[in-house]
């Protein structure tokens, strides 16, 4: 079996929990503020769209177009400033690179704020692929991205997959990957009872232990 590695993104490689709260509840406020606890406490990590909708609700469905547009707009200026890298990442994933171990991403990100984090932090080598919901010219969710890569290079078949939501661990499940849970990132509260876990990592540099 391979070790190569597909990472999933927000809550796995960075940090991006404050960044993405704050626009959602500034939107939220102005388009439905009695939704703002929703805002405050929904999860981070499906595509934008599902949640926008989620935080709106059934009465302010006619307000989803604009609460995607205003979410961009704001995210997009300020992901730079308040995104960071989990600990160890940095190193991690230099490391990686150097034993020549082959790395992805696979994330519900748009590709937008992810190429610009990726370009910001000088990742671009370390990944062969870094497939977003909008890479293609179809939104696509997470099992469709894992299929496209391991489609594009059977290293991954089989592989290891890094997340930290209920949805990542069964979309690794479904492909057949080993799911490696990051008990760091968003998904802590989540029913895990239907996920299979190959392993829990509480800090990124525990990866290295499965090389």
């Amino acid at each position: 079996m391979t070790s190569a590695f597909i990472f999933d993104f927000d809550g796995t490689l960075v940090d991006s929990e404050q960044a993405i709260y704050q626009c959602f509840q500034s939107i939220t406020k102005q388009l439905a503020p009695e939704r703002m606890e929703y805002a405050k406490n929904i999860l981070i990590g499906p595509p934008l769209r599902d949640t926008a909708s989620e935080i709106l609700g059934p009465d302010h469905q006619d307000s989803l177009d604009e609460f995607v547009q205003l979410f961009i707009a704001m995210h997009d200026e300020q992901v730079i400033q308040h995104t960071q890298p989990y600990p160890d990442v940095i190193q991690v994933l230099k490391q990686l690179y150097n034993k020549n171990i082959s790395m992805t991403v696979a994330t519900n990100k748009r590709l937008a704020p992810t190429q610009k984090l990726i370009d910001h932090f000088g990742w671009n080598d370390y990944f062969s692929f870094i497939e977003c919901s909008d890479s293609q010219n179809e939104m696509r969710n997470k099992d469709s991205m894992i299929q496209d890569i391991i489609n594009q290079n059977e290293l991954f078949h089989g592989s290891f997959f890094v997340g930290d939501t209920v949805n990542d661990g069964l979309s690794a499940n479904l492909n057949q990957l080993r799911f490696i849970k990051a008990c760091y990132g968003y998904g802590r509260d989540q029913d895990w009872s239907n996920v299979t876990t190959y392993q829990e990592i509480h800090q990124f540099i525990e990866i290295l232990k499965l090389i």
